[in-house]
């Protein structure tokens, strides 16, 4: 009883034990690290990954692979030689002299096939040739903005290119700047798809206007219509019904607020019932 009467008691040890704790020293601080100095100068990443290696890598890999799969699949099989072409390597090599040929160009996969980026990878010379024809219709075109938009060209023959600038041009005969419109709308170097666009306005319009002149005026005329036309045809798909929209060919506006019998938007343009 004695021992235990002079015994701390267990709330005097917790006094004890905080205020030796208060006066220890401190640990020495950990230093903090610093992020952005861990980034390579190069990628200019604050985690130091190097993105633009990592993408040319997965499409190095997307196109070997594709390469891979033709060559398995081809028949005869492919000769040691042309399995070569398609090695890494040479897809990698390929890809810098594109870039090279394209500054600022890059690939994508979603708007070509892998396959045929491995063609034109393994062609630098063909493609080379192509940018020369085009150049050649086109002296003013931006190629590289034009080719990022729309690389579907690069899959033509240099005379097929040739071919399709006289009809583009024929058909743009009446235009002050040619070479404006198909900058804008990069589809149109395609002379069907041309034609296509000149016959709808003209639909649109009822041959009131001419249609250069639309394009002229308004290049993304096409572009908004192209919009408005997906939504039609995902409202068709959702609901199996076929929508009447009542269409601006100037703001492309749908559902306008129009009075029953009224023949003109608010901006002053004429309507139209795309069924």
């Amino acid at each position: 009883q004695w021992m235990r009467g002079n015994q701390p008691s267990p709330r005097a040890e917790q006094f004890q034990r905080q205020w030796m704790r208060g006066n220890q020293p401190s640990p020495t601080p950990r230093p903090r690290r610093r992020l952005l100095s861990c980034g390579s100068a190069s990628s200019g990443s604050p985690s130091g990954i190097d993105w633009n290696a990592r993408r040319r890598k997965r499409i190095m890999e997307d196109l070997h692979e594709a390469c891979q799969r033709r060559a398995r699949l081809a028949k005869p099989p492919l000769t040691p030689e042309q399995n070569q072409r398609y090695d890494l390597k040479q897809l990698e090599s390929g890809i810098e002299r594109l870039e090279l040929l394209l500054p600022g160009f890059s690939i994508n996969i979603e708007q070509l096939s892998a396959l045929q980026w491995a063609d034109l990878v393994t062609d630098t010379n063909g493609v080379a040739a192509k940018l020369v024809a085009l150049k050649g219709c086109y002296p003013n075109l931006d190629l590289v903005d034009l080719l990022q938009k729309y690389p579907k060209v690069l899959t033509l023959e240099p005379q097929e290119l040739r071919e399709n600038a006289y009809k583009v041009m024929e058909l743009l005969q009446g235009a002050k700047n040619p070479e404006a419109i198909i900058q804008a709308v990069p589809e149109l170097i395609t002379p069907k798809i041309l034609a296509s666009v000149i016959i709808t306005i003209n639909k649109w319009y009822q041959l009131e206007r001419d249609p250069i002149e639309v394009l002229e005026n308004d290049p993304d005329i096409v572009r908004r219509a192209q919009v408005k036309e997906k939504e039609r045809d995902v409202w068709g798909r959702e609901t199996g019904e076929t929508k009447v929209t009542v269409f601006c060919l100037t703001c492309c506006e749908t559902g306008c607020r129009v009075l029953p019998g009224k023949r003109w938007h608010r901006c002053g343009t004429p309507l139209r019932l795309l069924v």
